[in-house]
């Protein structure tokens, strides 16, 4: 894989959604050559907005329950130093003559000159993703797509694979596959990486729950570059860890709800959830039987979503007015819970997450963490396990 230096970026929608002449976060920092130059002249045409500019209203500091010392003074000048800020809009692109590979798009593909579409390859995704050269780019699958009566919707991001932030950061953007129908004039695929196993299973699920099971879904190898003639993309909803488009969450949220309405599968769920983690994770709650013996004593369901579908998930979460799990892409879940909700995530000491503060905020939940001592000090702390005091759990289940 090649230094992405090697190829310049192009913003495929900085007018609309970082401002007239402004350079989104990075752009102008480390991305030589085409920069905010004309999207059009690469091949990218801005069609619809699909959500707009949402400014935080509020994000209250988060309840914690930790032991004194300098872990205590690390979060308590991390969360001052968080400030509420624009969520840029969201809009619906066709790029023409594109190349797809690690969910990474390249305008211009074909030509001498191709260049990195900036929104798919961020600062804040770099860390997780190759970029590839000129000439992998010239080599990439010209057949996979190559039929004139499909359009193509690629839906996809650095953290795909991770059902938290498919929930988060794609699904909410399928929303634009209603606007590329139209603006194609014939029918669309969605393409989706593929990454085997239940991750594919609960991702196709939802795809087909939102836009119905005659959905033409290609699941596509997420390490081979594929050459798309006319694709079609939603510029992203969210900026990990701490930007989330509250109308996007919002929207996902509630079509997701309907959805599950209109077929008769949203019923009423257990009011007190306490969330399992499958052990192969790893951040093992080491205390688990102790904690689940607690929980259970006060009236909670114990529910372990692996292997459930996703229609199964949201069903659970739906109705839930207490939520407690280990910090986790299961505790995503809480998307669809009702606002007010309260969610009580343990975590390990150590291990800054803001992620689902930011989340809780942005759906009106009642954030509490709860952090535990690590069984593993010679590990990141998101890696080892860790113990969570059941008196400490006991007095915030109190003070509900």
């Amino acid at each position: 894989m090649s230094d992405p230096g090697a190829l310049p970026f192009i913003c495929c929608a900085a007018r609309h959604t970082y401002g007239i002449g402004a350079l989104p976060p990075g752009l102008d920092e480390d991305a030589p050559g085409a920069g905010t130059a004309d999207p059009a002249a690469f091949g990218i045409h801005t069609l619809e907005e699909v959500y707009n500019t949402v400014r935080y209203h509020w994000r209250p500091h988060p309840e914690m329950y930790v032991n004194p010392g300098p872990f205590t003074d690390e979060l308590a000048r991390f969360y001052a130093s968080q400030v509420t800020r624009n969520c840029p809009a969201a809009v619906l692109v066709r790029i023409e003559d594109a190349v797809l590979a690690h969910s990474v798009l390249y305008a211009r593909a074909s030509s001498d000159a191709p260049a990195i579409v900036y929104e798919t390859y961020r600062p804040n995704d770099r860390p997780a993703l190759p970029a590839i050269d000129r000439g992998e780019i010239a080599r990439a699958d010209r057949t996979r797509f190559a039929d004139p009566a499909w359009a193509t919707l690629f839906v996809g991001s650095a953290g795909s694979s991770n059902y938290g932030h498919w929930l988060v950061d794609d699904l909410p953007r399928l929303k634009g596959f209603v606007g590329a129908m139209r603006h194609a004039g014939r029918p669309v695929r969605v393409a989706i990486l593929g990454f085997g196993g239940a991750i594919d299973a609960v991702r196709v699920d939802s795809v087909r729950l939102l836009l119905g099971d005659s959905v033409h879904i290609d699941l596509i190898d997420p390490n081979l570059p594929y050459h798309v003639p006319e694709l079609y993309y939603v510029t992203p909803v969210t900026q990990h860890p701490l930007q989330k488009s509250p109308a996007a969450l919002d929207q996902a949220a509630r079509d997701v709800l309907a959805r599950l309405a209109l077929v008769g599968s949203l019923q009423n769920g257990p009011l007190q959830l306490f969330v399992l983690r499958t052990p192969h994770y790893g951040r093992g709650l080491t205390n688990q039987e102790e904690i689940r013996a607690l929980v259970s004593a006060r009236g909670f369901t114990l529910v372990d979503p692996d292997g459930l579908s996703f229609a199964e998930q949201v069903q659970l979460f739906a109705g839930a007015q207490v939520v407690i799990g280990q910090m986790g892409a299961a505790m995503t879940n809480t998307l669809f819970c009702r606002p007010t909700t309260t969610v009580i995530h343990l975590a390990p000491t150590g291990w800054i997450e803001p992620f689902y503060w930011d989340l809780a905020a942005v759906r009106g939940h009642h954030y509490r963490v709860i952090y535990g001592e690590v069984s593993d000090a010679g590990v990141a702390p998101h890696l080892s396990g860790f113990s969570v005091n059941p008196d400490v759990l006991a007095a915030a289940l109190a003070a509900l």
